[in-house]
């Protein structure tokens, strides 16, 4: 008897393939997701399946470290502020200050025996809180020792504690007594140049300028109405001058005090010659010269380059106000070898001025961070004021003030 077995053919048909398909690929899709939902519970981030928690054993248990809890920053105001108390300091002779940038400034003003008992146990004190420290130390003109602390929380400054030390308590000599704590002095700070743009209107606040009696420069409108009275009586008590030249701005439109006799970069070299040699006529004895305005004209390197030329033919030097990034007018002078500086801070450039403190702290930081720094300011009320308070304390921030001059490149 033979069997006859008949073969069914299978087909697969494209419907099946679809759904065939489908189911792999939502199981490969339901598998990933289960996989990430189990990473996420290990992570103890969001989950949405019931994973078993993982059971630890109580003497694991006991073992496991608690959290830590993130020790907040050190308040180095009120830190400063309890150890001066602590250590006896006068109310009276205790004189602080904070910027908004959230600077602090303690002045204290003590005798050599003293300071030399705070220095020893504040100092210690700031080293536990891990409270970095420079200490610079320097002897005034008329006898009086300057020890300013720069203070560092971080990596990044926090402020300055400064001693003064009373003159009478101090012998006469340039070089502190064997038992003063005064053991080394230094004169090598660095330095910031402060420039006074827009002079030559208002004689009285030149001669409030004078009567600081610190190393200024002033920078004076050629075509304003005192502009030679104003170089006169500023040469005359030590201070720098230098042409404020008004130059084109990129905006045609705007318009500003003193931008009589503005070159633009649409003249010729004779047009721009004459009206450089008409303003060295109006202030001749100055030293050199910055822009006013000029975002346009200081990225023009063919007009730079008459300006350039003429101050190097006069032996003058330029100070790029920097009132565009587009400027090329420094790197011009210094390839043309023409002596030259640039502006790194406005001090009054805000609409705020009670931002003009913050500013001058900005220049003093400048200055310690890269060895020198300028910075520009204008004839208000509020700049004044605070040149007025800062400026003739320069040394106690850790620099020195000094003319543009002493500042240039070459």
């Amino acid at each position: 008897m033979r069997l006859k077995i008949k073969k069914k053919k299978f087909e697969l048909k494209e419907g099946n393939l679809f759904y065939l398909l489908a189911s792999i690929l939502a199981f490969v899709a339901l598998l990933s997701a289960s996989l990430l939902d189990y990473i996420n519970f290990q992570h103890k981030k969001i989950y949405y399946l019931p994973w078993p928690e993982k059971k630890i054993s109580s003497e694991a248990y006991s073992k496991k470290k608690p959290p830590e809890t993130k020790k907040p920053e050190l308040d180095l105001s009120k830190f400063l502020s309890q150890k001066l108390k602590e250590e006896g300091v006068a109310q009276e002779n205790l004189f602080e200050e904070r910027t908004e940038d959230g600077l602090i400034y303690f002045s204290i003003k003590t005798t050599p025996a003293e300071y030399k008992k705070l220095k020893d146990h504040i100092f210690s004190a700031l080293k536990k809180q891990k409270i970095k420290i420079k200490l610079t130390e320097r002897k005034t003109s008329n006898g009086e020792i300057i020890a300013s602390v720069e203070l560092q929380q971080k990596a990044r400054l926090s402020g300055w504690l400064v001693f003064h030390l009373k003159p009478e308590e101090i012998a006469g000599s340039i070089t502190p007594p064997a038992t003063s704590p005064v053991t080394e002095i230094k004169e090598h700070l660095p330095e910031v140049a402060v420039v006074i743009d827009d002079m030559g209107e208002d004689m009285n606040f030149i001669q409030e300028l004078v009567n600081l009696k610190v190393p200024l420069t002033i920078a004076i409108l050629p075509e304003s109405s005192h502009a030679r009275e104003t170089a006169e009586l500023a040469e005359k008590n030590g201070l720098e001058v230098i042409i404020h030249l008004p130059l084109e701005a990129l905006n045609s439109q705007i318009t500003s005090a003193g931008a009589e006799g503005l070159i633009r970069t649409s003249m010729s070299r004779e047009e721009i010659t004459a009206i450089l040699e008409r303003d060295l006529t109006l202030v001749p004895n100055a030293r050199g010269l910055n822009n006013h305005m000029g975002s346009k004209a200081t990225a023009d390197e063919q007009l730079m380059e008459i300006i350039i030329s003429f101050l190097k033919e006069k032996n003058l030097y330029f100070l790029d106000s920097k009132t565009t990034p587009r400027s090329i007018a420094f790197d011009l002078a210094i390839k043309k070898k023409v002596p030259a500086a640039s502006r790194q801070v406005f001090l009054d450039a805000d609409k705020d001025h009670n931002k003009i403190k913050d500013r001058l702290f900005e220049l003093f930081s400048s200055a310690r961070k890269n060895g020198k720094s300028i910075a520009i300011g204008h004839p208000f009320p509020e700049t004044l004021e605070n040149l007025r308070t800062y400026l003739p304390r320069a040394s106690e921030y850790g620099v020195k003030l000094v003319p543009v001059s002493a500042l240039l490149q070459h």
